[in-house]
């Protein structure tokens, strides 16, 4: 074993101690142990939070629901970036394909949000 393998193990380790419970199912990604941890599973193998659905269109729900926040922080780090695009370009012709792209990202943050809202 090496000491790359030996990491999740000690995790594992750590996490009983602190009280978390081990079930007897696998993590569906890399098989390792599932651990309860009050009302959550989670692998320390893989490193990430474990959830169960009863059917296709909750998993496809729940893969959504996981995914607006990073899509969020994307959005808003891609804002960012053409703010200081924008700061700096004084070509009128390249400042309205900016201005546009702007504007199209602005609409996709506002859906995104509206999203949430729901």
């Amino acid at each position: 074993m090496t000491d790359k393998d030996d990491v999740p193990i000690k995790k594992m380790a750590e996490l009983l101690r602190r009280g978390a419970t081990m079930l007897a199912q696998s993590c569906p990604q890399c098989g390792s142990p599932i651990l309860k941890i009050q009302d959550d599973l989670y692998c320390a193998s893989c490193d990430r939070r474990i959830v169960v659905v009863s059917s296709d269109q909750d998993a496809e729900s729940t893969a959504v629901k996981t995914m607006l926040p990073k899509l969020r922080e994307t959005l808003v780090r891609k804002l960012q970036s053409l703010n200081a695009i924008i700061e700096s370009e004084n070509d009128p012709d390249e400042l309205t394909k900016l201005a546009n792209l702007m504007v199209l990202l602005l609409q996709a943050l506002h859906r995104l949000e509206n999203i949430n809202g729901d």
